[in-house]
């Protein structure tokens, strides 16, 4: 009696393992592995949870606020901003939330047929954005990343905001507001220390001279940092310097307001 590949070990028979199988157990697994495979795909999707596209902005970098547009037509909707790993369809109509703007694509959240995805769609599909959305968001994305630059070396420049400040420089060591009839101005001052050895004399327990090395803290940097209107608008610096250079004269742009 032949019992085949089945009878023995497949690797035995130089058989697959698959080769033992009905056909209608293959089309079973086989279709188990594309739902898990398309289960993946679609977590991904709605999720989110992707690198970060290479010359895209996201608008939660920037936005208080999420953006929405409308579909103007049937959109066809992509996993990749070069259109790769099509996900579905957005119907016509549909109100989706736009997450970040490629030189091409936009990436949205919405709902297809299997549910809700996030992916990119060509803007043709979408309800036009207004230019000075565009020209605000790209100044600020521009601004963005002077301000990563100068937080990077512990730095800070007119026009950055309070939180920027404390991202660079960590928190202030004291606070202080001054409201006259120009308004209000708040002054931050950072204090960096040093442990100077000293030498100390005195007596022993026997009256005996001895001398001693202690630790006093001294400030070796101090940085004055003066805000109006959640701008810096002054920098001063005494006593030497902060770590990474502290106040430098240099101006960025304000951020723009950037509402839709």
């Amino acid at each position: 009696m032949d019992f085949g590949c089945c009878g023995a070990a497949a690797s035995d028979l130089g058989c697959s393992a698959t080769s033992c199988y009905s056909p209608l157990v293959k089309a079973l697994l086989l279709f188990a592995v594309a739902f898990l495979l398309a289960a993946n795909l679609r977590a991904d999707s709605v999720s989110g949870a992707v690198i970060r596209e290479a010359g895209a902005i996201y608008l939660e970098d920037l936005l208080m606020k999420p953006a929405h547009l409308a579909t103007v037509a049937d959109a066809p909707i992509y996993y990749h901003s070069d259109m790769d790993r099509y996900l579905g369809t957005l119907r016509k109509g549909q109100i989706v939330e736009l997450q970040a703007v490629g030189e091409k694509t936009y990436r949205v959240r919405g709902v297809a047929q299997q549910g809700q995805v996030v992916g990119w769609v060509e803007p043709k599909y979408l309800n036009p954005l207004k230019k000075d959305f565009l020209d605000n968001l790209r100044q600020n994305a521009a601004r963005l990343e002077q301000v990563k630059a100068l937080i990077s070396k512990n730095e800070v420049a007119i026009n950055m905001t309070p939180e920027e400040v404390q991202q660079s420089l960590g928190k202030p060591t004291k606070k202080t507001s001054k409201l006259d009839a120009a308004g209000r101005a708040d002054t931050w001052e950072f204090i960096r220390y040093e442990s100077v050895p000293q030498q100390s004399v005195g007596r022993d327990q026997f009256g005996n001279l001895v001398s001693s090395i202690i630790y006093v803290k001294v400030p070796v940097g101090k940085l004055a940092v003066t805000f109006a209107n959640n701008l810096v608008t002054a920098l001063e610096q005494t006593e030497g310097h902060l770590a990474g250079g502290g106040a430098q004269v240099t101006t960025i742009p304000a951020p723009f307001t950037v509402n839709y």
